[in-house]
């Protein structure tokens, strides 16, 4: 299953965004590590899903290489700029929460997501030139 078309995608981020909530509200209430966990752990599942299924205009359904996350340089240089600024923010804000250790390994998780998509970034214009 490939989620092509821009209403797709907008439609899989509004239900992880709202499923996201609906579970982690909850998880928190009961345990602030246990819906902090959780809301991190459906962030970097929701990323690797997106990453392997969603497909730009004309490009094919097979398989993606392992270091691609999108079709475009743009749009993987927006999302890594939108997760450093996550992990950023995550990991400063982390001296203002109970459990510091937690929020870090949150901020660190953006910081990698970020990576991958800076690290798809250089390789999808790469492979471009040398196409």
């Amino acid at each position: 299953m490939r989620i092509k078309t821009p209403a797709a995608k907008v439609g899989y981020l509004l239900v992880f965004v709202v499923g996201i909530t609906l579970t982690a509200v909850p998880l928190a209430a009961i345990g602030y590590e246990l819906g902090f966990a959780w809301a991190t752990v459906a962030l970097v599942a929701a990323v690797v899903v997106a990453a392997r299924t969603f497909r730009g205009a004309g490009e094919s359904d097979a398989p993606r290489p392992w270091w691609k996350m999108t079709s475009t340089r743009g749009s993987a240089l927006l999302l890594s700029a939108f997760f450093l600024i996550q992990g950023v923010a995550s990991s400063l804000g982390a001296f203002g929460v109970p459990d510091r250790t937690l929020a870090l390994v949150g901020g660190v998780a953006a910081l990698v997501i970020a990576a991958f998509y800076l690290h798809s970034a250089l390789r999808v214009q790469q492979h471009a030139v040398t196409s």
